[in-house]
């Protein structure tokens, strides 16, 4: 009997704990990032690079060498490259971005 309460008290606490960190980040109350890195990896790209985004070549460089990054050759009619610090996909015909993958934090090809 005293084992079922143990279990019961246990799974209520835990209960607990997840709906009030659920209220706080939907309320926007959870902390944020101590630094600007950690805040950019974390967040979406804010008023910045987006899929579905045309790019133009400016500030775009494109990756010669994808294992250098972890990637191996990009899906046909894509291209791998560099643009505001991310690692993204994009189409080389169009400029459309087509999946941002990592922030990058220095260019190695």
């Amino acid at each position: 009997m005293f084992r079922h309460r143990l279990e019961m008290l246990v799974m209520l606490g835990t209960a607990a704990a997840l709906g009030s960190a659920a209220m706080a980040e939907q309320a926007g109350l959870m902390p944020q990032p101590a630094d600007d890195a950690a805040a950019q990896a974390i967040a979406p790209a804010r008023g910045g690079l987006q899929v579905g985004q045309i790019i133009d070549g400016g500030g775009l460089h494109r990756v010669s060498r994808p294992g250098l990054y972890g990637m191996s050759q990009p899906p046909a009619g894509s291209a791998y490259g560099i643009m505001d610090d991310r690692l993204i996909r994009f189409d080389p015909e169009s400029g459309r971005v087509l999946s941002i993958i990592r922030q990058v934090e220095q260019i190695l090809d």
